[in-house]
């Protein structure tokens, strides 16, 4: 009898060692290298993708994008890497570390923040620029302090502020950090009077020691975040997994809740919804619908007086136009561009409708300063007196021989994609 007893006790010890055995060969580790501003949204994306995947521990590298692809350069293991933008996935992709085609994401946009008592007195990006005061922004090559360095450039070109206000903006910088958090925190404690940090960054914990101040559409930046399965993930496929989970809409309902912005593109309705005489709406495949006024164009944007003669009939027509360049509005709108699809934007195109219902359409390579550069203009004035008693608004085409595609009294100016190729 003591025999068979021993004899159970034996079975039971080899069926728990079996068992053990089984769940240590069932249990997975997926290491994810993330960028830093991606931490309170994927370590929330972690603990779904776990709920639904038994067995998966989801462990995280968080840190400047630039960081991350050193490491990876330099052999550290990893499965999935989340950078925040194409140029650090791209020093993956060159040191051999990245085995498919990267994906966006997710998108961002830039935000200012100062501490909560504001010691400053810092209202506006103008400010950043006074004297004395103590700037923090990321270190070079770190993907937000790239998305930073773009504003500067059309802050730069932008007539309002100019070369010298960059040169101000620069000469504050007190300090350089290695990824945004960081920038957010010494912010958050006091120890720098402004940080240029990501909208996302702005989280719980440090919103009630911050105050977020929105940066103007016209000169704000939409940062992309491409992420791809690594060279030698220890599970291919559940590597492939965790990055569709985070494309899937699951994923991107996490991130927008912790304000990204998703990399879905909705499609858009079949017709145009036009706005009123005098305020033109400004909608389509953007991030920032708008709508406008005179009062609006004279006060936000930067005004441009065009010359323009062309013929009506058989009569020649000279005028001078003021108004605000369609490419200024468009930017202003924020294109919500795929970024997957090499020069997405010339596929772009933009109808405009007047209240009359005639419509013409403009390509965006016909604007975009990259390539034709034209000084497409929506004018307000014409010959120095307001176009219309009601301030209506036009679009001007100077260069056109005719005047067919002016538009008399604005009311939508919306941003069309071509329908994709089979």
């Amino acid at each position: 009898m003591r025999h068979r007893h021993r004899l159970v006790i034996i079975v039971l010890v080899l069926t728990l060692l079996v068992s053990a055995t089984v769940r240590a060969q069932d249990s997975q580790t997926l290491t994810v290298f993330a960028a830093a501003s991606l931490n309170d949204a994927f370590e929330e994306i972690a603990t779904a993708f776990e709920a639904e995947n038994s067995g998966v521990d989801v462990v995280f590298n968080f840190g400047g994008s630039s960081t991350l692809a050193a490491q990876l350069a330099e052999g550290a293991p990893a499965d999935v890497f989340a950078s925040a933008n194409n140029r650090q996935m791209q020093a993956a992709q060159d040191a051999g570390r990245i085995s498919s085609r990267p994906r966006t994401f997710v998108k961002n946009r830039l935000v200012l923040v100062v501490p909560v008592d504001n010691p400053a007195q810092i209202l506006s990006l103008r400010d950043l620029a006074a004297p004395g005061i103590k700037l923090v922004i990321a270190a070079p090559d770190v993907p937000v302090r790239d998305y930073t360095n773009t504003m500067l450039e059309r802050l730069a070109a932008d007539p309002g502020y100019g070369e010298a206000y960059r040169e101000a903006f620069m000469a504050n910088v007190v300090s350089e950090e290695d990824n945004v958090r960081q920038v957010a925190a010494k912010v958050a404690l006091g120890e720098a009077d402004a940080g240029i940090v990501y909208r996302s960054d702005v989280t719980p914990d440090i919103s009630d020691q911050v105050i977020s101040i929105p940066i103007p559409d016209l000169l704000n930046t939409i940062a992309t975040y491409p992420i791809a399965v690594t060279d030698n993930p220890a599970n291919a496929e559940l590597a492939q997994s965790f990055v569709d989970y985070v494309l899937s809409d699951a994923g991107q309902d996490t991130l927008v809740k912790w304000n990204f912005i998703s990399s879905r593109i909705p499609a858009q309705p079949a017709t145009i919804t036009p706005g009123t005489s005098g305020q033109p709406t400004v909608d389509g495949q953007v991030l920032n619908p708008l709508t406008l006024s005179r009062e609006i164009l004279q006060r936000d944007f930067t005004s441009q007086i065009i010359d323009v003669t062309y013929r009506s009939g058989e009569d020649t027509v000279s005028a001078t136009f003021t108004g605000v360049l369609l490419w200024s509005i468009i930017s202003a709108a924020q294109p919500n561009l795929n970024a997957d699809q090499s020069n997405d934007k010339l596929s772009m195109f933009i109808v405009v409708t007047g209240s009359d219902g005639y419509q013409v359409v403009i390509a965006w390579g016909e604007i975009d300063p990259e390539f034709g550069a034209q000084p497409i203009l929506l004018a307000y004035q014409q010959d120095g007196e307001p176009i219309g008693e009601t301030g209506t608004l036009r679009l001007v085409i100077p260069g056109d021989r005719r005047g067919g595609r002016d538009v008399s009294d604005v009311v939508n100016i919306s941003l069309r994609d071509a329908p994709p190729a089979a």
